[in-house]
């Protein structure tokens, strides 16, 4: 009975998390692209244009995207587990799974 307490109060927290992790558009912007790139590394700049292509406004050369990206929206994404954030090289690589390609579906089937 502890094990199946544990492991539910584990899976809610995961849960809650992973919709933390994609409650903001910028962070459905970066995982959508991400996911689309085959596993391999992205800039933070790179994904700086991504998130302003898909409906932010663009700042001076996405300096102010790529800064909040950097210490705001990857970290968020990092802690659920979805991507491997190299903060030295500024390089980002998707780790999403079924769950997170499910609920990015059934937000933009649904929410968006």
């Amino acid at each position: 009975m502890v094990g199946q307490l544990m492991y539910s109060d584990t899976q809610t927290v995961t849960t809650e998390t992973l919709l933390r992790a994609v409650a903001a558009p910028e962070r459905r912007a970066v995982l959508r692209h991400l996911h689309a790139t085959d596993s391999r590394a992205v800039d933070v700049e790179d994904l700086a244009e991504v998130v302003e292509s898909r409906g932010r406004s663009p700042d001076s050369e996405g300096v102010r995207t790529a800064i909040e990206l950097h210490h705001t929206h990857l970290p968020v994404l990092a802690d659920a587990d979805v991507i491997e954030f190299d903060r030295s090289r500024g390089a980002v690589v998707y780790r999403g799974d079924d769950r997170t390609e499910a609920l990015l579906e059934f937000v933009s089937e649904r929410l968006e």
